[in-house]
């Protein structure tokens, strides 16, 4: 019996050590972030009394696995905010955003509107526009550091997920060998902390799922069912590699499949998760939107004013020339892996005729040698919803137009059927427009020519310019004046009823086609050219506004030194008023937006994403901050709970030593009573 009572005595004693060893050790990790409480188990023999002492690790699997996922969402947002809220500010600042320095613009072309005749007034316009040129060229170069960064980011990041995950693999090992050795309880529940802790290390960076095995070993596969670490310790890598098909950096799963064989996976944007994903989500939904919607931008306010100007006449008596250059905004097309042709795609902005230039990137498909679709994509390269395919023929020169997304597109060498080629031309647009006229003289600001009425007219009419497009048939080869044969002079033959009999001479008094008869008398010029089956549009037409009667006729000059006529400077500033921006490459071709509109979809765009991503990323961190609570109920140490245990286990180990001095003083009355 005294016998018993030591093997009880002793049993707990060592029970009790290890109770008061482990609360002691709570006490001292209770401020260490990865510990997780632990309490011995006393486990009873089948044969009644005090078996062994077990260590557990207190912790609520759901609520740590919940915690991973609430840690990966925030770091979600507080990625994509912490690059979106910059470029957010930056946009609605009026000293860096270019909506300013547009204004600024119009404001000065207005001003010399009201003395065209000015030097000076010219000057200042040209300022502004240099101004503007400079501000587009510094935003855009801003976002292609914002887009270095981000690869750098990324790419740091990749590095930090194949440290974590060959530790948690190294740990897995350590786990599995220790798992069947009971005296090595305590070291596992240290690894097991360790490995938790580099989870939580793994989910600010993606987002994954956790399958523990019964081993104590786990695995971790990416959202999407990729493995990246298995049970036995063995991991895969993962990889930010350069799409040469898109310029976009990817999420690359590169698998082991032995003998130094490995495969890759693409790892969609959707399925990263975790401060990787809000990067890539940050670039492909903000940064790469933006940066292509200032391009637009800038393209259309460029060839928009290059157009206008040129219908005008300058200081020198010319026609106006293109005030911005946009020959360096050319875009090479990125050829797809599987072409099979050795053909080079490029694309330029189709001066003059912008009016349907997307800010989308533009897939161009050949069907043939020489036949070609173009469709605008989105940020992976595939077709937008709703957005025109584009067919046609290149010509001998590998050229051809296409008008509905207003860029010229050239194929060099040999295309074989099948070959794509991804281009970017609203992408670097921003970054590559400049200034090209440096003289004020070259702002026409005036008409180039002027209408008159013949003082000896007896109707009651007037004649007006109705329009003047741009420069191309009757101008001569020095731009500052008319050919012969441009015309001169209407001419009312005869009145019969709401019918005008005209006829139209030239500089050189000959009469152009033979006489025409009409009821409209707006754009009479045209009406004329087209009766007579002369095959040009008018470079200028004029409507004869009232009632004339025959004899009555109309001079139309070139206006040789007409400088202080601000016809064509109004048009410019016009401009600012019209709608000349696409809104969207899947939507309708037709401009919808003015410059402010765009650029202020632009801003409003930036603005809702962010404001959205805050309140999600609050929601997020409210969530997680929920979780924590729950989750350091049951794993995070009391100290107050921990002391009343170190008295308990106090008491029972000062207990189990009583019992074994009871048996001791038994066992020695037993021998005495024997001798």
């Amino acid at each position: 019996m005294s016998f018993d009572l030591l093997q009880l005595g002793k049993n707990g004693i060592l029970a009790h050590q290890k109770s008061l060893q482990t609360t002691s050790q709570n006490i001292n990790n209770a401020n260490t972030p990865s510990y997780v409480r632990e309490r011995t188990e006393y486990l009873e023999s089948s044969y009644g009394g005090l078996e062994r002492v077990r260590v557990q690790r207190m912790i609520d699997e759901f609520a740590n696995r919940q915690l991973r996922t609430d840690i990966s969402k925030v770091s979600y947002y507080e990625a994509n905010l912490q690059q979106a809220e910059q470029l957010d500010t930056l946009l609605g600042d009026s000293t860096t955003n270019v909506a300013s320095s547009v204004e600024s613009f119009f404001n000065s072309l207005q001003d010399a509107n009201n003395d065209p005749g000015s030097v000076t007034a010219r000057q200042l316009i040209l300022a502004e526009a240099d101004s503007m040129v400079t501000k587009f060229n510094d935003f855009s170069g801003y976002l292609d550091e914002q887009k270095s960064i981000i690869n750098e980011r990324i790419k740091l990041s990749t590095d930090r997920i194949n440290s974590i995950a060959e530790n948690i693999g190294n740990l897995n090992e350590r786990i599995f060998a220790s798992s069947g050795d009971s005296d090595a309880n305590g070291d596992t529940n240290a690894l097991m902390n360790q490995r938790d802790e580099e989870l939580r290390k793994l989910a600010e960076l993606i987002e994954f799922n956790v399958v523990k095995h019964e081993t104590g070993s786990l695995s971790v596969n990416l959202k999407n069912g990729q493995p990246l670490v298995l049970e036995d310790g063995r991991f895969n890598s993962v990889a930010a590699k350069n799409n040469p098909n898109t310029e976009r950096l990817e999420f690359i799963l590169e698998k082991e499949h032995g003998a130094g064989k490995r495969s890759e996976f693409l790892v969609p944007v959707g399925d990263i998760g975790g401060e990787v994903g809000g990067y890539m989500e940050y670039r492909d939904e903000i940064l790469m939107p933006t940066q292509r919607r200032l391009g637009q931008l800038a393209v259309r306010i460029a060839d928009s004013l290059n157009t206008q100007n040129q219908k005008g006449m300058d200081l020198d008596n010319q026609l106006g020339r293109k005030l911005f250059d946009l020959t360096q905004t050319s875009a090479q097309g990125l050829g797809y892996d599987e072409n099979t042709g050795n053909a080079t795609v490029t694309m330029n902005v189709l001066e003059g005729n912008s009016e349907s230039f997307p800010s989308e990137n533009l897939q161009v498909t050949m069907t043939s040698a020489t036949d070609y679709e173009v469709v605008a994509v989105d940020a992976t390269g595939k077709p937008l919803p709703g957005a025109d395919v584009i067919t046609g023929t290149v010509d001998g020169a590998g050229n051809a137009d296409i008008v509905r997304y207003g860029v010229s597109l050239n194929v060099a060498n040999t295309a074989n059927a099948g070959d794509k080629f991804l281009v970017k031309p609203a992408e670097s647009a921003a970054s590559e427009i400049s200034l090209s006229v440096r003289r004020p003289e070259d702002i026409a600001l005036a008409s180039p020519v002027r209408v008159s009425d013949n003082p000896d007219n007896q109707g009651a009419a007037s004649v007006e310019i109705s329009q003047i497009n741009t420069p191309d048939e009757l101008y001569n080869a020095t731009n500052d004046g008319l050919i012969g044969t441009a015309p001169a002079e209407i001419e009312i033959v005869s009145v019969t009823g709401n019918n005008y009999e005209l006829r139209m001479l030239d500089q050189n008094g000959n009469q152009i086609g033979g006489n025409y008869t009409t009821s409209d008398l707006n754009n009479v010029i045209q009406q004329v050219y087209d009766d007579a089956a002369i095959g040009i549009d008018a470079d200028y037409d004029i409507n004869i506004v009232g009632e004339p009667v025959a004899g009555d006729s109309y001079r139309i000059e070139y206006n040789l030194n007409g400088f202080d006529d601000n016809s064509n400077g109004q048009e410019l500033s016009d401009l600012q008023r019209q709608q000349l921006v696409r809104r969207d490459g899947a939507e309708d071709f037709e401009p919808t937006m003015t410059f402010n509109e765009s650029y202020g979809r632009l801003v409003s765009d930036v603005g809702s994403k962010v404001s959205q991503n805050r309140v999600l990323r609050d929601s997020a961190v409210a969530v997680k901050a929920q979780t924590e609570a729950l989750y350091e109920s049951q794993a995070g140490v009391n100290l107050e709970e921990e002391a009343a245990n170190l008295i308990q286990y106090q008491q029972a180990y000062t207990a189990s030593a009583r019992i074994i001095t009871t048996s001791q003083t038994i066992f020695d009355t037993l021998l005495r009573s024997l001798g």
